[in-house]
C-alpha cells in the first residue's frame, strides 16, 4: 500500500521522538491506524474514549517531558478530547491533540461544514479561542506537514498544548516526498536589565524560591540557583520531586501554616517557572514576603496579579543562567546555608500523624511511599487521596508525579495512567470510587494492552470532597452519595486480579506489594481501599484553618 499523509505525520511524530500516541479509530482518521507501529512509527494505543487519549498523552509527556501525542477522529471525537485539552494547558503539559477534519471535498462552497458528517464551524478556532493555543485547520498535504514541526516545538518550548486538524481526504491521500524536520522554537533571551534588577533584589536576602513545572527542564540550574542564594525551595504540584536531595528542599504544601510561615519569614520570593496558581497560593492570599522576583517564560501570565519586584521574561534556563552569572561567586564566607526542609516537613507529617482526623492519611503516605519503586510513575485523579499524594508524599525525583492541579479535573487518573504504563514505566494510578466510574471502560484498555499497571480505587460511597463541602456548608449530601460496582466483579469481567483492605497501613502494604509483584510480570492488578479519609489542607474548605 502507497503511503499516505497519516504514515507522513506518523513519521514526522517518530523524528520528534514519540514511541506512543493514543486515540480512538473513527470514519475520519483511519489513515493514521494504517501505518501506525510500522517501521520506526509509533504504534497507537487504542482507548475507549478521546477524553482518555488526551488524558494518557498529557501523563505521558509530564512522565518523560517529551511531547504526547492525542489522534482523535472529526466533531464529536474532538470534542470528546477538550476537557484533557484543558488539563494539559493549565498544568503546562506539552501535548499535540491531532484530529482529522470534514473532507475538503464535501464542504460547501462557503468553507463551511456544518451539516456534514460530524461537521462543526471550526475545531481550530475552539482552542485558539478557548485558551489561547496555537492552533491550525490545514487546508492541504503540505500545510499539514509543515504546520506540525512548529506546533510541536511550540509546545515543547512553553509546555502549551497545541491542534492541528486534517481534511480527513487530505490524511488519507498520497505522500512519497520528504517530510519536514523538527524545528527548534525560538528561545527567548531575558533582558540585561530586568536580570541585572533581579540579581540585586536577591543578593544578600533570604530567599524562598517557589518551583513550578516550567522550572522542571532546567532543574540543575535550578539547584545551582538554590545553593548559591541558600534558599528554602518549595516545589508546587507538577514540580513535586525537583530537588529532591537538596538540603532546603521542603516536601510539604505550602498551604501548611509552618510551611506558609518559612516563605512569609523570607525577605524575597524567587518564582521560578510558575504562574502562581489559585490552589497553589489559596487563591492569591497565601502571605508572602514583601518582595517577589518572577522568573517565566509566559510574558502573558498574570502571576496572580501579585505586585512584583521585578519580573524576568524569558526562556527559563537562559534567565537562570544568566541570575547566576550576575550574582557571581559568594564572598568569602560562602554561600549562606539554606534552613532545612526536612524539619518543616518533618513537622507537617508528625502533625498529620497525630491529628484523630488524618491519622490514617499519614499511614496511606508512608506505605504508599515505601511500596512504589522510585522509578515508577504516580498517577492521582482528584480525590482526597490524591490530594493527600499531590500535595505530602515525598517524590524522589521530578516527573514521577502526575497529578490534575492544573484545571481540576475528576476522572483523570485512571485513563491518565495509560501514558506512562504505555511507555513500560511501572505505574500506580490512585482515584476515588466516584472518579474511577468515569473511566472504567478504560479498564478493558489496561488489560488488552498488558500494561505495566496498578489501579488503587480508594472507595468511600460517593464524591468524598464534595460530601465534605457539604458538610462544611451545612448542606444536605444530595448527589454526593453514589451506588458503586462490585469490584471483584468488575476485576473478574476484564480479567484482573482485585485485594480488598479497609487498613491504610500493613494491609495496603501488602496488597501492593503483591500488584507491584503483578506489573513486574507484566499484569495488571486492582486493589480496593475502604476508606474515608479526612480532606487535607490543600482543599479549599480547609484554607481557613491555615
Amino acid at each position: 500500500m502507497s503511503p499516505t499523509v497519516g504514515d507522513a505525520i506518523l513519521d514526522q511524530l517518530a523524528d520528534h521522538g514519540v514511541r506512543v500516541c493514543f486515540g480512538v479509530p473513527g470514519v475520519h482518521n483511519l489513515a493514521f491506524w494504517v501505518g501506525a507501529g510500522v517501521g520506526r512509527r509509533p504504534r497507537v494505543v487504542g482507548v475507549r474514549h478521546e477524553q482518555a487519549a488526551g488524558y494518557a498523552a498529557d501523563a505521558a509527556a509530564r512522565a518523560t517531558g517529551g511531547l504526547g501525542v492525542a489522534l482523535t477522529t472529526t466533531g464529536p471525537g474532538f470534542a470528546n478530547a477538550l476537557a484533557a485539552f484543558g488539563e494539559a494547558w493549565a498544568s503546562f503539559s506539552p501535548v499535540l491533540l491531532v484530529s482529522s477534519e470534514t473532507p475538503l471535498a464535501l464542504r460547501r462552497t462557503s468553507g463551511d461544514d456544518d451539516g456534514l458528517l460530524h461537521g462543526m464551524r471550526s475545531q481550530a478556532d475552539v482552542v485558539a479561542y478557548g485558551f489561547g493555543a496555537r492552533a491550525v485547520s490545514a487546508r492541504s498535504a503540505e500545510e499539514a506537514l509543515a504546520a506540525l514541526p512548529e506546533l510541536a516545538a511550540h509546545a515543547l518550548a512553553t509546555g502549551r498544548p497545541a491542534y492541528l486538524g486534517i481534511p480527513s481526504d487530505v490524511l488519507a491521500s498520497g505522500w512519497t516526498a520528504p517530510v519536514p524536520p523538527p524545528v527548534a522554537a525560538p528561545r527567548v533571551h531575558p533582558s540585561a536589565s530586568a536580570v541585572a534588577a533581579a540579581a540585586d533584589a536577591l543578593r544578600g536576602r533570604r530567599v524562598a524560591m517557589w518551583l513550578g513545572a516550567r522550572a522542571v527542564p532546567a532543574e540543575d540550574l535550578v539547584r545551582r540557583l538554590a545553593e548559591r542564594l541558600g534558599a528554602l525551595v518549595v516545589p508546587t504540584y507538577q514540580a513535586r520531586g525537583m530537588l529532591a536531595d537538596y538540603a532546603g528542599t521542603v516536601a510539604a504544601p505550602p498551604h501548611e501554616p509552618v510551611v506558609a510561615d518559612a516563605i512569609a519569614a523570607a525577605d524575597v520570593l524567587l518564582v521560578v517557572g510558575d504562574d502562581l496558581h489559585g490552589m497553589t497560593t489559596r487563591n492569591w492570599r497565601m502571605p508572602v514576603p514583601g518582595s517577589i522576583v518572577a522568573v517565566t517564560d509566559d510574558a502573558r501570565a498574570s502571576l496572580g496579579d501579585y505586585d512584583l519586584t521585578v519580573r524576568v521574561d524569558g526562556d527559563v534556563a537562559l534567565s537562570v543562567r544568566a541570575l547566576l552569572d550576575a550574582l557571581g561567586a559568594p564572598d568569602e564566607d560562602g554561600a549562606p546555608r539554606p534552613p532545612v526542609g526536612d524539619d518543616l516537613a518533618a513537622a507537617v507529617r508528625d502533625a498529620v500523624a497525630s491529628d484523630d482526623r488524618t491519622a490514617a492519611a499519614a499511614a496511606f503516605l508512608t506505605t504508599v511511599e515505601s511500596e512504589w519503586p522510585d522509578d515508577g510513575a504516580i498517577v492521582a485523579d482528584m480525590c482526597i487521596a490524591g490530594y493527600w499524594l499531590g500535595g505530602y508524599a515525598r517524590q524522589p525525583r521530578a516527573r514521577r508525579l502526575q497529578y490534575p492541579v492544573g484545571w481540576g479535573t475528576l476522572g483523570y487518573g485512571l485513563p491518565a495512567a495509560i501514558g506512562p504504563a504505555a511507555l513500560g514505566i511501572p505505574t500506580l494510578a490512585v482515584v476515588g470510587d466516584g472518579g474511577a466510574a468515569m473511566g472504567l471502560g478504560e479498564l478493558a484498555t489496561y488489560v488488552q494492552e498488558r500494561l505495566p499497571l496498578a489501579l488503587l480505587v480508594v472507595t468511600d460511597g460517593g464524591y468524598g470532597m464534595l460530601r465534605y463541602d457539604q458538610t462544611v456548608a451545612g448542606d444536605p449530601h444530595r448527589g454526593v452519595d453514589l451506588v458503586e460496582p462490585r469490584w471483584e466483579h468488575l476485576a473478574s469481567a476484564y480479567g484482573l486480579t482485585v485485594e480488598r483492605t479497609a487498613d491504610p497501613g500493613p494491609g495496603l502494604s501488602r496488597a501492593l506489594g503483591r500488584a507491584r509483584e503483578s506489573v513486574a510480570r507484566g499484569e495488571c492488578s486492582l486493589v480496593v481501599l475502604e476508606q474515608a479519609f479526612h480532606p487535607p489542607r490543600t482543599t479549599s474548605p480547609r484554607w481557613r484553618e491555615a
